[in-house]
């Protein structure tokens, strides 16, 4: 055992047993007609013919519930750890069934039986006892309102989903016609103790049998031990939902959207440069740009960068006007480049490409008449 969960069982039983408050008696046998072992090697004589069979005054005064998720993780399984305190409230000492449930899916299951000396140090003596569906009975004796009950360590695991992002541990507390769970709240003395060993960050919640949210009493600074001081509620379940990697679902939806948005654009990239109007064009010169149309608006035009009167290519031979030809096409191409790539206005592009045309179709015409 833990030394922490010896600490808080060692607590609440020291607890329990200076309280004289609860009205426990010593315990002790009255007759010699049967012995019950005990687990340091002593026996305890008990007088059958004053004990009854009868469970309606046995009540569970006390209950520590350990779910450990770390133990058996690699098996996908919770490992669970119950101390139960039975308590005899009736006028006869009691010889009969004990009893609690299981969840669905218990395995390994083990029963010890403890005295508080024996529990402090980890010891016990194992019983046997039998299973029907979910419920698990031993026979044992309870004197009536005994200041030294034994106490019961059950222990057993629960299968989890592999799949699923939270595991779950359910107990139901009351059993109808079988074991009367009255808890009884005592100063410093919660009814149930839930301890609970979990991956950091996981997020712990309990729920009731109506499917109804439970708030522990008492939260220890570490979110680990939860008191409960008059439950109401005759099941617990408990829900420990696994931590995630802060911030990986909010990367994931930004590396998301920004690529829908390079997947938008590069279809919509061709729409929307045809559509572009001037006054767009002229928001994405650069000031380089705007400062090189400036400049070639103020040098000296050459012949061929405007429109040229017919006549004026007269005197040229046949080789001078192919020269120029290639340059006019030339000049039509860098011209187109640069409107292409957003540096020219329309209005700009226009003018200066229909100079070139005409200065064209003037030499087509004259290298035509020449043969």
């Amino acid at each position: 055992m833990k030394n922490i969960t010896k600490i808080i069982i060692s607590a609440f039983l020291i607890i329990l047993l200076a309280n004289s408050s609860l009205g426990f008696a010593g315990m002790g046998g009255k007759a010699n007609n049967m012995t019950i072992p005990q687990g340091n090697g002593n026996v305890s004589q008990i007088d059958l013919n004053n004990t009854t069979e009868s469970d309606q005054d046995i009540i569970m005064v006390q209950h520590l519930i350990e779910v450990d998720a770390n133990r058996l993780k690699a098996e996908n399984k919770l490992f669970i750890r119950e101390t139960l305190t039975f308590r005899n409230i009736g006028t006869q000492n009691f010889f009969g069934n004990l009893r609690t449930s299981l969840p669905d899916g218990s395995e390994n299951i083990s029963l010890v039986r403890s005295e508080m000396s024996e529990m402090m140090t980890g010891g016990g003596m194992p019983i046997s006892f039998s299973q029907n569906q979910n419920i698990i009975s031993w026979k044992d004796y309870v004197e009536q309102n005994s200041r030294l009950p034994f106490l019961y360590a059950l222990e057993y695991s629960v299968k989890q989903n592999a799949d699923a992002n939270t595991e779950i541990f359910s107990k139901k507390l009351a059993i109808p016609a079988l074991i009367n769970y009255e808890y009884k709240e005592k100063p410093g003395l919660p009814a149930i103790i839930v301890k609970i060993t979990k991956p950091q960050g996981s997020e712990v919640k309990f729920i009731d049998e109506n499917g109804n949210k439970i708030a522990a009493t008492e939260v220890d600074d570490k979110g680990e031990i939860f008191k409960f001081s008059l439950p109401q509620f005759k099941e617990i379940k408990i829900e420990i939902s696994q931590a995630s990697v802060p911030g990986t679902q909010n990367y994931t939806l930004i590396i998301v959207i920004v690529i829908g948005i390079l997947i938008i654009l590069v279809f919509s990239y061709p729409y929307i440069k045809n559509k572009l109007k001037p006054e767009e064009k002229v928001s994405s010169i650069s000031k380089k740009n705007i400062g090189k149309t400036t400049k070639k608006a103020n040098e000296e035009p050459s012949e061929i960068d405007t429109f040229v009167p017919s006549g004026k290519f007269k005197g040229k031979n046949a080789q001078q006007l192919g020269d120029l030809k290639e340059q006019i096409l030339s000049k039509i191409k860098d011209l187109d480049k640069k409107y292409e790539s957003g540096d020219l206005l329309d209005e700009e592009y226009e003018d200066t490409r229909n100079s070139y045309q005409d200065n064209l179709k003037e030499i087509e015409k004259m290298l035509k008449k020449m043969g």
